[in-house]
Parts: structure tokens; C-alpha cells; sequence
């Protein structure tokens, strides 16, 4: 495992995102699972938070200081869109969406989380697209049947106010348990148009038959309005980190869908399980940008300056439907314990959309009204086949295979060549190895794959161009896990990838998103520990290093933009009595190569380490028992750095502020 997890005293816990429900000692990977208390204990507002403050093994960028739908989670080495690489999971139905928007992880709300599941390596022979780096899987079924209710009350800097409320219960003799929750987040943000207000449901319904059978169906609602505070030029953004550039831009998305899982048991030996799930997204944003220019006439070349404009306007609304019929065989192999599982998967998405660019500055491209109006539609059909086997060939050795074909046809109307059929193959193979109890090995090797977004496609002279070509890649990994004398934790994970064709937007070699012209080569290691002792002390420490660059090529050597070499985390907690504990932690990560700088010819984002810290209270009398109240105050020593940085095509950088010091109050009560 790569990173830190819950104390050791606690129990295993199953990890769905397997579609086996293994526990984390039974899977050959690097795998992390965190509880609902250690996500409390860390005092985040929302997942982001709560999950770079819990593992060096993500790397998480915002572009809104502090507003939770502007962050964006990758793993280790991969910057950019490396989101897109990234699956994120709410009880097995997607977040990610087809298009080049970021999972909207402001729809996790962290009231209603059971626990959150971490693989990191390829999970695309079992979920293809997406999921070529690793995969995230949040749990908000709740694991009892007790009735259980919570609500949440939040105020704190930027004038930000929210309310969380929960509820989950059910009857253990019908088999049948149901869970809800929800909140609301308005906030004025950090910088000036920076706010966001956020309404957030989720739900489900789940039926258990004495043989083992279920059905579960869950569903969300989310309504997310945001400004876009948008970048600063450097040698300004320090002097006046608040102010913004962008006062008119904005963005709203409001999506719903849900998520229907269904296993029967057949025999012994066999089950059938079908998952299905429907998605739709309807988003509208605006950004207005504004300059001059030098303009000569030909006749006697007197100079004039010339002001332009340029309102952009986008609207598209996105539907997604899947269906994965499977089937689980559990029959002993030459008196051997196996389990395969055999499935498929079919996938609709379909985008339509509307730009208006209202400009002054190009006649060439802008018509005489200076309006200009593109309609398009972008489809794809998706098919693929894909089995996994694990077979057991003792108490303490397993071996793991799988194998997956996808085939995807892709409408894009917008392009010059509208049509193309993508063929892409996973596999992966590992072996893993349990000698006593508590420590787990393994060695695993993974074939993956990504195709582009429906959006991201390569523009030449203002012209789409054919959709873009696959990623492929593979990755080997070796890594252990030792938990041991009930309170000790330590894991560590080595791992080196190669991946070809990946899809980046090249500003400077082709203006446009482009399929990389070399390899890129990505290598490091992850090493963690943690004890904790109940009621009296915790401490945990993780460090990540990782070296990803082009291996070949017109950027040969050259580092990966926004991939950080090293991430360390650290964090504990001290009881001072039993009803108190005060908390702290401290995230490092080092200088990076600003967005777009494949050259590695720009000033760097700088390295930041950034403190939290806080307190919780929950009192043990009788009559106020089921109350917490807690602060928490983030960015404690109010260091300016920078979340993200871009190179312009004209050579200079431009920063994304981070948000400074704030504070934050929570009063809960559980019941």
C-alpha cells in the first residue's frame, strides 16, 4: 500500500472497487482505504482536502483558492489533465464525465462518506477509460442497519456558511437499508469573484435476500454556481494575491443521475451481477477578456492603438448511459481456490453544445457583426469484453490475470474528419504473497489505455482536425504492507510506467491538443508510517518521489509540466482528555514546471509547505453526548504560494493564487 491508512488495531474493511469486494489484503496492488473518522479527524471542508491531507500519493490543483469544485485530483507524475487519468467512483457509479471536465468532487459530501478506496495502477482491464493511472472509489452505503442521523452546521472566513445533514437506517430481519444525505455551501471565496454557492443530495435504497442475492439503487442531484477568479501575471499576484483579472466569468453545472446494482446467486459456485447507471449534465460559463494593439496603416504607417474584446459564451448539455452485465465463477481449479470473473461493458455518451464569441480583434475569423455561433455534437458508442482470474496456490501465494478489448466509435460534427473507430487493449498479471499475518506483497505488471475526451481535439487554422489517437501505456509495480504489534503501519510501493501517444495541449510546437511525440517515462517510490494509540496519541508521515519526463523526442529529458518530484505529508493528533484532541499537519510539495511548459524553458511554480491545525471536542455526558464541536484553521502561518502556474506562448507565466489563512468553525450532532 502506498500511503497511510487507518490504526491498526481497527479491522479489514471490503474494497468494492474491485467488483470482487475484496479486502485490501487480498488485492495485488497498492491499495489505501480510509474511514469516516480519519476523514473527520483531518478537519477538511471537502474530499480534496481530506484526501491530500491523508496520502502524499495524490496530487491536487485548484484554480478557484479554496473553492472545492475547482479541484482536481492525479496521481503521482501525471500534471496537465492528469485528472483524466484518474476514476473517480460514489458507490460504483462514475464521476468522470466524457468531456475535458474535471470529476466535479464538490458532489462528494463528506457528511454522508463511509469510507473512501485508493488503488493506485491500471484498474482499466475492469473499468477502461479513465482509469489508467488509478481509482478512486467513495462509499456513502452505510456498513450497519441501525438508524443513524447526523447534522452539520459550518461557518467560517470568506464569509462561508454551510449545513450538512445525514440519515441511514433499516431493518436487519427484511434485509432491506436505505441511506441520504445532503448540504449546501455558499461562500464569497478568497479572491475577488471567487465565490460559489453549492446544493448537493444523494441517496439509496438497497434490498438483501437470504441466499445472498441484492438489489441497490442510488441516485444524486447536484446544483454547483461558481465564479472564475482565473489567473495573475507574475510579479502582481504576490503584491495583491485577491484581486482577479476575470471579474465577468463564471460557470454553473447542474447534474443528476443514478446508479442501479443488481447480483443474484445462481449456486454455490455462481453469480450474476448487472450494474447500470444514467447520467446528465447541463452546464453554461462565460469568460470575457479584453486588450490592445498596435496597428499600422499601409499608407503613411502611422501607428494607432486598437482596443478588442472578446465575450465567450459556452452551453452543452451531456447524457451518459452504461451497462456492465457480469459473471463471478468461485469453483476450485485442480482442487486450487479460484475466482473469475467474466463481463462486458456498453456505454453511450452524447454531448450537444453551443460557443458564442462575441470578438473584435480578428476580422479574418469573426464575421462583419463581430458575432460568431458554433453548434456541435459529439457522440460515442462504446463496446468492451474483459475478464480477471485470481487463483490461489497456497494460504499465503495468489496469482492475479486479466485481459480487456474496448472498441469505441466516436461522431464528432465539429471535425474535419467526423468519424473514427478506436480499438484499445488492458491486461495485467501479478503475483501476491501473504507469508504471515499483517504483511502483504506484491509484484504487479499493467497494460492500460485512454482515449480522448469527446472535446479534446486538435485545431489548425481554426479547423478541427481527426480525433486523436488512443494512450497506452504499462507499469510494473513491487510494493508492501506490514501492519503489525496492533498500534505500527508502515507500506512502501516502488513503480515505473511508459506511456505512448499521451494527449497534452502542445502551445508551442502545434498550438492545439496533440498525441505526444515521444514516450513519457514515469518512475518513483512511496514510503509511509503510522501509529496510533486509542484516546491518547497518533502520528503518521508519508513521502512520495517521482521522476516523469519525455524519453525521446523534440522535448527528450524534458520534465512533465505540473508534476511535482517529491510530496510529503505529515500529520497527528494528542489527546489532552477523552473528549478533546487537537490535531495538526503539515503537505510539502516541491517546484514544478508551470502548465504548458513542454519546452522547460519558464519559471517554475515554486515549492510550498502549508500547515493546518485545530481542535475537536465531543463531550461524553449523557445529556450533550452525540455533540462535536470543532475549528480548524487552514494555511495557519498564511504562506502566499501559487496552486498552479501556466506559460504563455509569449514566453511569460501566469499564477493561480492559493487561498491564504482562513478559519473555519463546525457544531455537529449525531443521533
Amino acid at each position: 500500500m502506498t500511503a497511510l491508512l487507518m490504526a491498526a488495531a481497527l479491522p479489514a474493511v471490503i474494497v468494492e472497487a474491485t467488483r470482487l469486494e475484496k479486502t485490501a489484503y487480498d488485492i495485488p496492488a497498492a491499495v489505501e482505504t480510509v474511514r469516516a473518522d480519519e476523514i473527520e479527524a483531518t478537519g477538511a471542508a471537502d474530499a480534496a482536502g481530506a484526501l491530500e491531507r491523508i496520502t502524499p500519493s495524490l496530487t491536487v490543483t485548484r484554480t478557484g483558492a479554496g473553492n472545492p469544485a475547482l479541484a482536481q485530483v492525479a496521481m503521482p507524475g501525471w500534471g496537465e489533465n492528469g485528472f483524466g487519468r484518474t476514476l473517480f467512483l460514489v458507490d460504483g457509479m462514475r464521476l468522470n464525465q466524457a468531456d475535458m471536465s474535471a470529476p466535479l468532487l464538490s458532489q462528494i459530501d463528506l457528511g454522508g462518506v463511509r469510507r473512501v478506496e485508493l488503488m493506485h495502477g491500471s484498474a482499466c482491464v475492469l473499468y477502461g477509460d479513465a482509469a489508467s493511472a488509478g481509482l478512486v472509489n467513495v462509499v456513502t452505503e452505510p456498513e450497519g442497519w441501525d438508524e443513524h442521523g447526523r447534522v452539520q452546521l459550518r461557518a467560517g472566513s470568506w464569509e462561508t456558511f454551510g449545513a450538512r445533514a445525514s440519515y441511514s437506517g433499516g431493518s436487519r430481519a427484511d434485509g432491506v437499508k436505505w441511506w441520504s444525505d445532503g448540504g449546501w455551501e455558499h461562500s464569497r471565496g478568497y479572491r475577488a469573484n471567487g465565490g460559489w454557492q453549492m446544493w448537493n443530495w444523494r441517496g439509496g435504497l438497497r434490498k438483501d435476500f437470504d441466499n445472498g442475492s441484492f438489489v441497490r439503487i442510488s441516485s444524486f442531484w447536484s446544483d454547483s454556481d461558481y465564479d472564475l477568479p482565473g489567473y495573475l501575471p507574475a510579479g502582481a499576484w504576490k503584491r495583491r494575491t485577491r484581486r482577479t483579472a476575470s471579474p465577468g466569468d463564471f460557470y454553473r453545472r447542474r447534474t443528476w443521475g443514478f446508479n442501479s446494482a443488481a447480483e443474484g446467486v445462481v449456486n454455490d459456485e455462481n453469480r450474476a451481477r448487472l450494474d447500470f447507471s444514467f447520467s446528465t449534465s447541463a452546464m453554461k460559463s462565460r469568460s470575457f477578456t479584453s486588450g490592445s494593439y498596435t496597428d499600422y496603416n499601409p499608407a503613411d504607417w502611422s501607428a494607432a492603438t486598437v482596443e478588442w474584446s472578446d465575450d465567450y459564451r459556452m452551453f452543452y448539455d451531456l447524457y451518459s448511459v452504461e451497462a456492465a452485465p457480469q459473471w463471478i465463477n468461485s469453483s476450485d481449479v485442480f482442487g486450487l481456490s479460484n475466482e473469475i470473473v467474466l463481463g462486458s461493458m456498453w456505454r453511450w455518451d452524447r454531448l450537444h453544445g453551443t460557443n458564442r464569441d462575441r470578438g473584435e480583434y480578428s476580422p479574418d475569423f469573426w464575421s462583419s457583426s463581430g458575432l460568431r455561433r458554433d453548434k456541435y455534437e459529439y457522440n460515442r458508442k462504446s463496446m468492451a469484453f474483459f475478464a480477471q482470474d485470481t487463483l490461489r496456490l497456497c494460504d499465503s501465494l495468489a496469482v492475479e490475470a486479466g485481459g480487456r478489448w474496448q472498441r469505441t466509435w466516436n461522431e464528432n460534427t465539429a471535425l474535419v474528419s467526423p468519424r473514427r473507430t478506436l480499438d484499445a487493449y488492458a491486461a495485467d498479471a501479478a503475483l501476491l504473497f501473504t507469508p504471515v499475518e499483517g504483511l502483504k506483497t506484491y509484484v504487479r505488471l499493467s497494460r492500460y489505455f485512454r482515449n480522448p475526451f469527446l472535446d479534446e481535439n486538435p485545431y489548425k487554422n481554426y479547423k478541427a482536425q481527426k480525433i486523436l489517437s488512443p494512450e497506452t501505456g504499462w507499469r510494473a509495480d513491487v510494493g508492501a504492507d506490514w501492519r503489525f504489534a496492533r498500534e505500527f503501519r508502515v507500506s512502501g510501493n516502488i513503480f515505473v510506467s511508459r506511456t505512448k501517444h499521451e494527449i497534452m495541449y502542445d502551445k508551442f510546437l502545434e498550438g492545439t491538443n496533440v498525441n505526444s511525440p515521444s514516450p513519457v517515462v514515469r518512475g518513483g517510490f512511496t514510503v509511509a508510517g503510522a501509529w496510533e494509540r486509542e484516546k491518547v496519541a497518533g502520528a503518521r508521515v508519508g513521502y512520495t518521489f517521482v521522476k516523469a519526463e519525455f524519453d525521446g523526442g523534440p522535448y527528450d529529458g524534458n520534465d512533465v509540466p505540473m508534476a511535482p518530484e517529491s510530496t510529503v505529508v505529515a500529520s497527528g493528533r494528542v489527546w489532552l482528555w477523552d473528549e478533546c484532541f487537537v490535531f495538526g499537519g503539515w503537505r510539502y510539495a516541491s517546484a514544478r514546471r508551470a502548465y504548458s511548459d513542454f519546452p522547460n524553458g519558464g519559471s517554475r511554480l515554486a515549492s510550498a509547505g502549508v500547515f493546518h491545525a485545530g481542535v475537536q471536542y465531543a463531550p461524553e455526558w449523557e445529556w450533550l453526548k452525540g455533540l462535536k464541536v470543532g475549528v480548524v484553521v487552514d494555511n495557519l502561518f498564511d504562506k502566499r504560494y501559487a496552486d498552479l502556474a501556466v506559460r504563455a506562448q509569449s514566453g511569460g507565466t501566469v499564477y493561480y493564487p492559493a487561498a491564504g489563512r482562513s478559519v473555519m468553525f463546525t457544531v455537529s450532532f449525531e443521533f
